[in-house]
């Protein structure tokens, strides 16, 4: 039964993932039990979204574009029985219009492959509609369908960008949710794939193997990974033109609902850091500061206070029995010393967001920092990223919070007095 269900997920991630052969046939469709009704649709609304134009220190700039679909009901033009939402980039690149375009015309496809799909999804959703009109202690609920993307590594060598996508189809017990990724070369403008990214590629891929399958055993992954998850890395990540993805931290290769684990294990991540990529071309290494993101449960090695010695590092969510990630506490030990009571004082509501990270966020101090973020949704205001620092004397200091879940492509920074503040990639504070 699982690999039933693997096959139809894959089958869906293959026509969103943008490969080298486009995908037009409808079997990769979700199977429904009722008949498509053809529908027609309202005009397509694209908007720069406002304020949303991003400059970056490479002469690159990004624009945030929207579209909105609302597809209605053949038989009753009044009635919406989809919704679709999209937002992704635009790319702008000085002095090299040949390049941004070949950028865009492959981000314009994702767009479009996405529109294909709910397009012929809105036929399942009027049948679906035309269904509850017999029945008039059902109402109809029209289906969504979102698009979006983050921006995870932006410089002079690699534009890496990872698409997600909801879709909610009336009557489901949940959405269904999926995410991929698609990586260029700035300088032609290339897309590039695994086997571009060494000269010789045949021990780089036997690298990423080993990596990958060392770290799915890591009792870190235990409640995510089925348990027969061997032969699903190679066909599931590594043979995915889109299962992967780079920001500065390294490569990060993404396994999907029913990919490596459950509908409820969700979505997670493998990320390889850069000092082990062995082969990677030169070209395409992350040069910026210090950046290591790690899957809870995962201990790292590194010297964080400069004292000349590493240091062991581990950040776990402690879920209990019943495997209960809205009530998990959240635990920190450095060098076998337990510094969760610290974690305590902060009221964590929701320390599970996917990773932790040690970030070098000044380059002219001795320090790395780690950051552990936390989801608050009563106030979702309340949502931050809190920084410590691990002293040479065994202490461990609060350096203070920022606001919103860390991610890669954050940038942090101390003020002149010495407090942490969010920045753009150019460095400049958030305001």
């Amino acid at each position: 039964m699982k690999k039933k269900i693997l096959a139809n997920i894959l089958m869906i991630s293959i026509l969103f993932a943008g490969c080298a052969k486009p995908v037009s046939n409808t079997d990769s469709i979700p199977s429904q039990d009722t008949e498509q009704v053809d529908t027609t649709v309202s005009d397509t609304q694209t908007t720069d979204t406002e304020n949303a134009t991003e400059q970056t220190p490479y002469g690159i700039s990004i624009t945030e574009l929207t579209e909105d679909t609302t597809y209605y009901s053949k038989t009753d033009p009044s009635v919406q029985v989809l919704n679709g939402s999209a937002s992704y980039p635009e790319i702008s690149i000085a002095d090299h219009a040949d390049i941004e375009k070949k950028i865009n015309d492959a981000i314009k496809s994702e767009v479009d492959t996405f529109w294909t799909f709910e397009e012929e999804n809105s036929g399942y959703a009027d049948s679906e509609y035309q269904m509850t009109l017999d029945n008039a202690d059902t109402e109809f609920e029209p289906y969504s369908a979102e698009f979006s993307y983050e921006t995870k590594r932006c410089d002079d060598a690699i534009l890496s960008i990872v698409f997600k996508q909801y879709d909610y189809s009336y009557g489901a017990a949940h959405g269904n949710f999926w995410s991929y990724g698609i990586t260029f070369d700035v300088n032609t403008g290339e897309r590039l794939y695994l086997e571009t990214l060494s000269d010789d590629y045949t021990s780089f891929y036997q690298m990423l193997v080993k990596n990958l399958n060392d770290q799915a055993v890591l009792p870190a992954y235990e409640n995510f990974v089925f348990s027969d998850f061997a032969s699903d890395i190679e066909s599931s990540l590594l043979k995915d033109s889109a299962s992967w993805y780079f920001d500065r931290s390294g490569l990060s290769f993404i396994s999907n609902p029913y990919v490596l684990g459950s509908y409820a294990a969700g979505t997670f991540e493998f990320n390889i850091p850069y000092d082990q990529l062995t082969g990677l071309k030169s070209a395409y290494a992350y040069k910026g500061p210090y950046i290591c993101k790690l899957f809870p449960g995962i201990s790292v090695s590194h010297d964080v206070n400069g004292n000349g010695s590493a240091d062991e590092i581990c950040y776990s969510l402690n879920v209990g029995d019943n495997m209960d990630y809205s009530s998990a506490s959240a635990v920190l030990t450095i060098n076998g010393t337990d510094f969760s009571r610290q974690l305590d004082d902060l009221h964590l509501t929701y320390p599970w967001t996917g990773a932790y990270y040690l970030i070098d966020v000044d380059s002219e101090d001795s320090y790395v920092e780690i950051a552990i973020s936390n989801e608050n949704y009563d106030n979702p205001k309340g949502t931050c990223t809190h920084f410590f620092r691990y002293d040479t004397s065994g202490e461990l200091i609060y350096q203070g919070n920022v606001a919103g879940i860390f991610n890669e492509d954050m940038q942090v920074r101390y003020n002149s007095n010495g407090n942490l503040i969010l920045c753009d990639r150019n460095g400049e504070p958030v305001q």
